[in-house]
């Protein structure tokens, strides 16, 4: 089985919304056909800090205007493998991915790609993150940061 390593970069979107805390998370179709909740995140290009790239993915994938977005703190890196059965060969695919806080101040909502298989969004209050399957642990990593928010 051929083997794929892939660094990439995304963020934990907050905003603050009548004094509420919420958290966004992007609706997407995997390759089974179903729904899950996911981060904003892509592929580090060459010429990228981790942070820049978790700005930009997070502007493309989410389409908010990135003068909205603001890099709080570095928050975590998380590697996970999955074999990607959409991919030719089906390879698996070593994945480490940097997560970054970001604050949004924006008053759009997002409007996702669907060429990206997104299927809509939505944000969420923190505590009702626990309920939700979301990779990474989501809930964990706010938990721990509330204070930066």
């Amino acid at each position: 089985m051929t083997e794929l390593h892939e660094k990439s970069a995304g963020g934990i979107v907050y905003r603050k919304r009548n004094n509420t805390l919420e958290i966004l998370l992007l609706a997407w179709k995997n390759a089974r056909g179903d729904t899950e909740y996911v981060l904003p995140k892509g592929h580090i290009e060459n010429d990228e800090t981790a942070a820049e790239t978790a700005l930009r993915e997070i502007s493309e994938e989410t389409g908010l205007n990135p003068e909205f977005l603001e890099v709080i703190k570095f928050m975590n890196t998380i590697n996970y493998s999955f074999i990607a059965g959409h991919m030719e060969g089906s390879p698996m695919i070593h994945k480490e991915v940097s997560l970054f806080l970001v604050r949004y101040t924006g008053s759009d909502e997002p409007r996702p790609r669907r060429e990206e298989r997104f299927i809509g969004y939505k944000w969420f209050e923190p505590e009702r993150l626990k309920d939700i399957f979301i990779k990474p642990d989501v809930f964990g990593f706010i938990e721990k940061n509330k204070h930066f928010m």
